[in-house]
């Protein structure tokens, strides 16, 4: 029986997996204590909410002190996940996400649109940060690194493409090659619609994009000519999961992203992640149902 690692790694390769690989980028701890009925979470509550669910992946968000660009990984219990069967990411904020959460919306943005000298210092820091981080991570064997950068609206982007492409995209780049240095597998998270510098995202390396929001504009079908060039992970919204009870909304979900991909290089997984309020049954449903129809 082929793991999940090994699962995920065969869809990174754009082949058609033994099933639909699953993965979500968040695992809210309170979501996990109302499944499990349970006070307690730690590494053993998690993994066994993960493979209840039927998730392939794991990500891991380390710890970011406020006001502060310095990372904390030591309560991730890497050590233990990577001795699992699941693929394990971690996810690292870029300078454009760190800036805004650091800086905050106004002020950083004022800085990226005025070209103030701060801003390639704060970037280069940021991005030695993240290599350092990256490094260490190699070292304890996980498999990829997700980079968050959140660049756009439910429109369009924060800043012009060309902002982007001068400012971010290098560091971006730079970032890829050392993941990959590191043989692990690069992955690009952003909500919103980010389409106009799709191309550049692909070009940078990355192995996979996460948060195909159709609410955004991002769908399956928009991206079934990227579907071979780079991993499409998401797809699924609060919709999806309160008509997880309808077979023929699930199967129409299921023909979509066929007709995109042949779920070749794609991961099914939510937008969002998994936060209290989310019906964590639904989504089970759509997961089972999923494999059932595609297989």
């Amino acid at each position: 029986m082929v793991s999940s690692r090994e699962l995920v790694q065969s869809i990174l390769r754009h082949e058609r997996g033994a099933r639909v690989p699953k993965g979500e980028l968040v695992l809210d701890d309170k979501v996990i204590a109302k499944s499990l009925d349970t006070l307690s979470i730690g590494f053993d509550e998690r993994y066994e909410f993960a493979k209840s669910l039927g998730l392939d992946m794991i990500v891991l968000s380390p710890t970011y002190p406020k006001n502060s660009l310095s990372v904390d990984c030591s309560s991730l219990d890497i050590n233990k996940w990577v001795n699992r069967d699941l693929f394990s990411f971690v996810i690292l904020d870029g300078a454009f996400e760190l800036g805004l959460r650091v800086l905050g919306f106004p002020e950083y943005l004022s800085m990226v649109m005025s070209g103030d000298e701060e801003l390639e210092e704060f970037i280069l820091e940021v991005e030695k940060i993240n290599k350092e981080t990256i490094g260490k991570l190699s070292h304890q064997g996980i498999n990829g690194i997700i980079v968050a950068d959140d660049i756009a609206f439910q429109d369009g982007l924060i800043v012009r493409p060309s902002i982007f492409r001068e400012l971010f995209l290098p560091t971006l780049e730079r970032q890829v090659k050392e993941i990959e240095s590191r043989k692990m597998t690069p992955f690009f998270h952003s909500d919103g619609y980010y389409m106009s510098v799709m191309d550049d995202i692909v070009e940078a390396g990355f192995k996979g994009i996460h948060c195909i929001d159709r609410n955004c504009k991002m769908n399956v079908k928009d991206l079934a000519s990227y579907s071979k060039k780079i991993c499409l992970w998401g797809h699924l919204d609060i919709n999806d999961i309160n008509a997880s009870d309808d077979e023929n909304a699930i199967k129409s979900m299921v023909s979509e992203i066929k007709d995109a991909t042949d779920f070749k290089g794609f991961i099914l997984g939510t937008n969002s992640g998994l936060f209290p309020g989310m019906d964590v049954d639904g989504l089970k449903r759509i997961y089972d149902k999923v494999d059932e129809f595609v297989l």
